[in-house]
């Protein structure tokens, strides 16, 4: 057993229930991107909120494809950050 895959299950056996729960469903989601002749992908970042991005993954689309989903990612993020806010009229 390589080093990589021990310290996957050592982190693994870290996890509780819910965690693992959530591991198994983006798991799911990620073969997903891999089925022959499927149309699902996937763009990961990787960082930390303080330092920023350090590694940008694409599974099963271009660059082109991967900048358009952020783009839609970054409406829909705007949208769940002031969906529930009060109206700009209520501000100042």
């Amino acid at each position: 057993m390589d080093e990589n895959t021990k310290e996957v299950e050592r982190r693994v056996e870290q996890m509780n229930l819910e965690q693992r729960e959530h591991l198994k469903a983006l798991i799911y989601e990620l073969v997903r991107c891999y089925e022959e002749g499927g149309k699902h992908c996937a763009v990961l970042i990787f960082g930390t909120a303080d330092e920023g991005i350090e590694n940008f993954l694409t599974m099963n689309c271009t660059t082109m494809e991967a900048g358009n989903m952020l783009l839609a990612a970054n409406d829909f993020i705007g949208y769940l950050n002031t969906k529930d806010a009060p109206p700009k009229e209520k501000f100042n």
